[in-house]
């Protein structure tokens, strides 16, 4: 238990400067995934195992650091600048980052989590599977098109890379209180080659629809789990 000595404000002294990137991120502390697109760089490859209805698999369970934020989810507005609704509803679209924005938003994302699940090979896996496994791989930099394996290592040896990812809403019905749950992923297709940023957030500097992000930090960070008990 922590233990308490009496002070007086007299004696102490915790003044601080506040920035504006300091309000922007305390204006909210919620924790939750954003929708939108982002810069990453791979902090953690973990395997983990996953059950399905005819067979188990292994997975690399990515932990993917938000480096830069290229666009995000915003209220789509009228040309008066007011939030569009349907049926009372604001409507959200993922849309470019106002420059004037650009700092406070990245000051609220950056260094957050994207987490995404990658099954690995398995003799019953289906044909999607196989080809969501390869297409993350190479926009990652694990293997390039000319590669003939793909290696437990290989997994292993994810943290550090970079990429763009894409994430979106995923909806289901709950079976058995049956209510409508949401949450935050990473899409099926949702990667592309980190030097693609300028092709995702293109610097026009136009307003709402058009301005930038960029930023290509990089990790150099041990792998969490070498998967060499696989």
């Amino acid at each position: 238990m922590t233990e308490e000595s009496a002070y007086n404000w007299e004696t102490v002294d915790v003044d601080e400067t506040i920035s504006t990137a300091d309000h922007a991120v305390s204006n909210d502390l919620d924790i939750q995934t954003p929708v939108g697109i982002f810069l990453v760089t791979v902090s953690e490859s973990t395997p983990i195992e996953k059950t399905f209805k005819n067979y188990n698999c292994m997975a690399a369970k990515l932990k993917m650091r938000i480096d830069d934020v290229l666009k995000i989810e915003q209220p789509l507005l009228d040309s008066k600048n007011q939030p569009i609704k349907r049926e009372g509803e604001i409507i959200q679209k993922i849309q470019a980052i106002l420059a004037e924005k650009k700092a406070g938003i990245n000051a609220l994302y950056t260094g957050r989590f994207i987490f995404d699940e990658v099954n690995l090979y398995h003799v019953k896996e289906k044909d999607a599977t196989k080809n969501r496994r390869l297409f993350v791989a190479k926009k990652m930099g694990i293997i390039t098109p000319q590669s003939t394996s793909l290696t437990t290592a290989m997994w292993a040896g994810a943290v550090g890379r970079q990429a763009i990812v894409i994430t979106e809403w995923n909806s289901w019905e709950d079976k058995i209180t049956k209510e409508l749950k949401k949450n935050v992923k990473v899409g099926w297709s949702g990667y592309d080659f980190a030097d693609n940023v300028s092709v995702h957030a293109p610097d026009t500097g136009a307003g709402n629809a058009e301005n930038n992000g960029q930023g290509m930090g990089q990790s150099s960070q041990p792998p969490a789990d070498d998967f060499s008990n696989i």
